[in-house]
């Protein structure tokens, strides 16, 4: 099932063009960031290369 929020991290990723400025944005930490994009990436069963 998708996570809309986790979504929401990474498209703000996707915009700011890196970790430190997409948490910026999001006003949290870049672990979080991190996280969040991580647990998209599970949700859609994607592997990391």
């Amino acid at each position: 099932m998708l996570d809309w929020d986790s979504l929401r991290y990474f498209s703000a990723f996707a915009r700011e063009g890196s970790l430190a400025a997409a948490a910026r944005y999001l006003g949290v930490e870049h672990a979080t960031v991190v996280r969040r994009i991580a647990a998209l990436e599970a949700s859609l069963n994607m592997n990391r290369i």
